[in-house]
């Protein structure tokens, strides 16, 4: 019973170690004090960021690709032109820096009962993409299909997780901000825990950014004639920094399975030309 269990368990991190890699990393991120986070912060950035940018540019090129195929001829050198080089990557590498670092912030100034929400979306990630995968492994050409799944995967998990976290954040209760202006609101619930250095700062930035989408959605009604502008940009601040963070987490679990693709690849062709 045990031998099964552990070979169970093998089998279950062999196919999806890379959502174990990304809950661990995410939770002892969020657990570090904050002169160790504060000294890790740019490798860590680097690190999330790259992962990010690994599935982003994944999709992107196999989206390229499937349009040079369908209008292009194969002779053409437009299809070597187009296929997707260093602008495509800069573009993708400044999308991936700044979604590492919205997801790193965000992480440290989570409460703790966001973690259950963030553990059952990675588990509708296992799920949507094994469904994905069953679905279309006989219509797909098996080079395609685990970089199409994934592509395919992005939108369905990340609008789930955006939606459980915006309700979570009505649900949560919030300080009361009515009556306040702004800059006493933020001055007033700004946490001084976060520290001193450049983590510090975007903690800082953070819970001011939180806080003013709540301060809008509380005072719309005590300023008159801004009523429904104020509402409508607290509701535009909470579905922005809200959906951006899903985003992030599921574009960080793409990349590492986009990773861990790649690597088994190189394992499989070294294997074969070994003799």
């Amino acid at each position: 019973m045990a031998k099964r269990l552990s070979e169970r368990c093998r089998q279950v991190l062999g196919r999806h170690g890379h959502v174990v890699l990304v809950a661990g990393l995410m939770a002892v991120w969020a657990l570090l004090g904050p002169r160790v986070a504060a000294a890790l912060l740019l490798p860590v950035w680097v690190i999330v960021a790259q992962l990010i940018f690994l599935g982003s540019f994944e999709a992107a090129r196999l989206r390229r690709r499937a349009w040079l195929g369908q209008y292009l001829v194969a002779a053409s050198p437009w299809q070597r032109w187009l296929r997707g080089g260093l602008l495509m990557a800069l573009w993708h590498q400044g999308l991936a820096i700044l979604l590492a670092l919205l997801l790193l912030v965000k992480l440290r100034l989570l409460p703790p009962v966001y973690w259950p929400v963030l553990l059952m979306s990675l588990v509708a990630l296992v799920l949507i993409q094994q469904l994905l995968k069953r679905r279309l492994q006989r219509h797909v050409i098996g080079e395609y299909l685990a970089a199409l799944v994934r592509r395919l995967l992005v939108w369905p998990a990340g609008a789930l997780l955006a939606l459980l976290l915006v309700l979570t954040a009505l649900w949560l209760p919030q300080p009361y901000l009515v009556g306040l202006g702004w800059e006493e609101a933020v001055i007033r619930h700004t946490s001084t825990a976060a520290g001193d250095g450049l983590l510090g700062a975007f903690e800082r930035f953070g819970q001011a950014l939180e806080l003013t989408q709540f301060w809008a959605m509380q005072n719309a009604l005590e300023r008159h004639g801004l009523g429904q502008g104020l509402i409508l940009f607290g509701w535009f601040l909470l579905l922005l920094t809200q959906s951006a963070f899903a985003w992030a987490v599921v574009r960080l679990a793409v990349g590492a399975d986009a990773l861990r693709d790649t690597l088994g690849h190189f394992r499989n062709a070294g294997r074969k030309d070994a003799p």
